[in-house]
This record gives structure tokens, sequence and C-alpha cells, in this order.
């Protein structure tokens, strides 16, 4: 897809399909992805965001098969647009900026384990030409399940109990000023929730900022053609 010339910051007209995002909280999205239910069965197909999305979270167990570059494809892509939007330069000589990765839902020991959120900060460093500071410090216990597999999304209490911080990578350097944090998708804004939480306790004072490559938007189902 060709990504838009610029970031959406979530606002009034979003915030209420994201119930557990804080008002005053500040996060950012590329599109706005359709669940596969609501697509009239064209899934993916259904719109360019559709595709990144399905191709950025395309599972490892598809590695090495037919269609795996699309994913290497999208993190790139997804990497590139980052690259292009903020000074960072001027971001991290000023703000001491740190860059966070939202890890996926299974353990780090887990063989499934995709840290392709890590993946895209390290190109977007590198399309930035920037020595940015990015702490993959996180990680979920493995406890719960992807969200989207599940028949009940977690809260963000859940997701906080799961959820640890490595002190080795998550205090590399100083503690930062403003932490970017990034995700894949937003969709009720429980684990921006969780992930800032724990962020707090650790770094007192710091600015957080969200990004997400997509929203999630569920049509009305009186909205016209």
């Amino acid at each position: 897809m060709m990504m838009p010339l610029r970031l959406t910051v979530i606002g009034d007209l979003e915030r209420p399909d994201h119930r557990y995002i804080p008002p005053d909280a500040q996060c950012y999205f590329w599109g706005e992805y359709t669940p596969y239910e609501h697509t009239q069965g064209k899934r993916w197909d259904y719109s360019p965001t559709n595709r990144l999305i399905t191709n950025f979270k395309k599972g490892l167990e598809h590695q090495g098969r037919l269609g795996w570059q699309y994913k290497q494809q999208a993190i790139q892509q997804v990497a590139q647009a980052f690259a292009g939007f903020w000074k960072w330069a001027e971001i991290h000589q000023n703000y001491r900026l740190a860059l966070i990765p939202v890890p996926p839902s299974k353990a780090r020991g887990n063989p499934m384990y995709d840290a392709r959120m890590l993946a895209m900060l390290q190109q977007l460093a590198h399309h930035a030409d920037v020595a940015l500071d990015i702490r993959d410090c996180l990680s979920f216990s493995g406890v719960h399940a992807a969200s989207h597999e599940g028949p009940q999304r977690p809260s963000p209490d859940e997701l906080y109990a799961a959820l640890n911080f490595d002190p080795a990578s998550g205090r590399q350097h100083e503690p930062p000023g403003v932490l970017f944090v990034f995700d894949d998708m937003l969709t009720t804004g429980a684990h921006y929730v969780a992930v800032t939480s724990k962020l707090a306790e650790v770094y007192p004072g710091a600015q957080m900022v969200g990004h997400f490559i997509a929203r999630r938007i569920i049509p009305h189902p009186f909205a016209g053609p």
C-alpha cells in the first residue's frame, strides 16, 4: 500500500472506538483496519491497510513458505514511513528519546515468538540514519493468547499482571525524557494502557507517545454502501 503522508492523531472522533485509551493519551496511527468478519468475505483484500497488517503480523509458522517475503516487505514499508515522518535526530538529541516495542503475546522462549516490532524499529533507525535508543525491555509471560485469537480480550489489569520488565535492556542508558511506544494495532487500547503503566513505574515523569500502524474500526451496521 501507499502509506499516508502523515500520521493521524487519535482524537475525540476516534477515541470512543478504543475504550481503554485515556482521554489525555497522545497516540498516532497510519491506517484503519477492518476485522475480517466485517469485510463481506474479502478479508485481507478488503483494503490496503488490511493487506499491510495481515502481512506484517504473518506468523513465524509461515517462514520459508511462499509469501513469507511479504512480511519482510511490510516491516520495511512501515519502518520507512515512520522514519520519514519525525525529525529523529532533533528529537533524539533534545528530548532523550527512547523507542519501546510492544512485545508479542508469546513468551520470549516460545519458538513462535515474533519480534516484528523490534525488527521494524531497527529498520526505522537504519532508514533515519540515527543511533536511536531502542529498548526491547518488555515481554509477556505467554499466559494470554493473542487478542485476535481468543474469545475474550484481556483487560489492561490482566495484561499488566503478565508483563515483565528486563532491567538489563531497559536501563542500558540514562533515563529517557520521552518514550515512543510502538504497536501494530490499536483495538481496545488494553495493551497500550498495560505497557505505559509498567513504563511509568520504571521511568517516572517520562512523556509517552503511542504509535500504531493501524487502528481497528468496526463499520456501523446501518451505514450506507
